[in-house]
């Protein structure tokens, strides 16, 4: 599901926003919302007031975001538990119901560890101290007490229409079309206490895709990875962690009707008879799809070439020179790379059919005779030349 600027919006605030909550807003949410969710937020506040519809454009144009910036907005709203979001789809587009939630008090804020250490990365050690200062009431600390109160059902607020169903937006994090990833279950099940919702940048999700495509690992394997290469007490991703991670996991993808549309490293083992493919074989591959941003598919014809016009070897710097090549004449589909490769073969088959060895004369005095057997060459000089005649004939044949 993707928010759409012609698609509608109403907002319900059941309390409101009291000074208190105001004054929580500001002085503790705000350096973790950032100026856009705090923006937003605000908007979708004063709006609850009007009981109308309005359209997502219209949010857009008052945030001053575009349709990426305020889904961004939104999910970080939802992050810190100030927003509920319900969807109705319809013929004519999708409607949406934007539930706000009451800043909690500061006292309830930094019970939470996380809530504690995000602050204090936003504004520093000093910083939190004097918030925590400065918003005391007076009220009884609660201080070495513990909470003993018997566990209460709550339900939530009813939206104004049974058919609207709790939803979080479906996010597009890369505009490449050779990312074949399910962003949606990812996100579905990677809690932002595992992988927080500031370090799902654009970047950082487009990684996160290209590096299962190219792997074949399923979003619940890249869920596992993400959270072994991210550190929540310092906020911090770990990219060269995830695709070393990446490299040792065992690919998910079922077999594919195309085979092109493997895995690279997949499809490589496919010429090795189920035999593993080397690490130093991996970084060739990797190169290809993280530095060249070649797709599966044209890596997989690319591969295919190379070990036919090599001898079934993968020197890194051949490949270099071809993925050079092919990057400059705009290769970027299947299609395309195959008929680069039926444009190169017969050049290269009228090069090696053309390769002649001139014949020593030592070599040719000998065969016929004329050479004292004193003058004629070494037993593994002769002995060599003669492989290397049947090394040339074999590889024609093979053409």
């Amino acid at each position: 599901m993707e928010l759409k600027a012609r698609d509608t919006y109403k907002v319900q605030f059941g309390y409101g926003l009291s000074g208190a909550g105001m004054r929580s807003l500001a002085e503790l949410y705000l350096p973790l919302l950032r100026r856009d969710a705090f923006t937003v937020y605000l908007l979708l506040a004063a709006e609850s007031e009007l009981n109308a519809r309005q359209s997502i454009q219209r949010l857009m144009t008052m945030a001053d975001l575009d349709i990426r910036g305020l889904e961004r907005a939104l999910l970080r709203l939802e992050e810190y538990l100030l927003l509920q979001t319900y969807v109705r789809h319809t013929d004519k587009g999708s409607h949406y119901i934007y539930m706000l939630k009451s800043p909690m008090h500061s006292r309830d804020f930094f019970k939470s560890s996380i809530n504690r250490k995000r602050y204090e990365k936003a504004v520093g050690p000093k910083n939190l101290e004097t918030a925590r200062t400065l918003l005391d009431d007076g009220q009884v600390s609660l201080e070495g007490y513990s909470d003993v109160t018997h566990p209460v059902s709550y339900y939530a607020e009813e939206a104004e229409d049974s058919d609207y169903t709790e939803v979080r937006p479906k996010y597009a994090f890369s505009e490449d079309t050779s990312i074949v990833f399910d962003y949606a279950h990812f996100i579905a099940t990677t809690s932002t206490l595992v992988f927080p919702a500031e370090l799902r940048t654009t970047e950082n999700m487009n990684l996160i895709g290209k590096v299962a495509t190219f792997y074949g690992l399923s979003a619940d394997t890249m869920r596992i990875l993400v959270k072994r290469s991210t550190d929540v007490d310092t906020m911090e991703f770990h990219p060269e962690q995830l695709l070393f991670l990446a490299e040792s996991a065992k690919p998910q993808e079922q077999p594919a009707a195309d085979r092109y549309s493997l895995s690279p490293v997949s499809f490589l083992q496919s010429f090795q008879n189920g035999a593993q493919v080397t690490r130093a074989e991996k970084k060739i591959l990797e190169h290809l799809s993280m530095d060249m941003n070649f797709s599966n598919e044209v890596i997989n014809v690319m591969i295919e070439y190379i070990l036919k016009i090599s001898s079934n070897r993968l020197n890194s710097k051949f490949v270099d020179a071809v993925a050079s090549e092919w990057a400059r004449d705009g290769i970027a589909t299947k299609e395309q790379a195959i008929a680069e490769t039926q444009k190169k073969l017969p050049a290269q088959r009228t090069r090696r059919s053309n390769v002649r060895i001139d014949t020593p004369d030592w070599y040719k005095k000998q065969q016929a005779g004329e050479t004292p057997q004193q003058e004629q060459a070494d037993a593994d000089l002769i002995r060599k030349f003669e492989e290397m005649k049947k090394s040339m004939k074999g590889e024609a044949d093979d053409e």
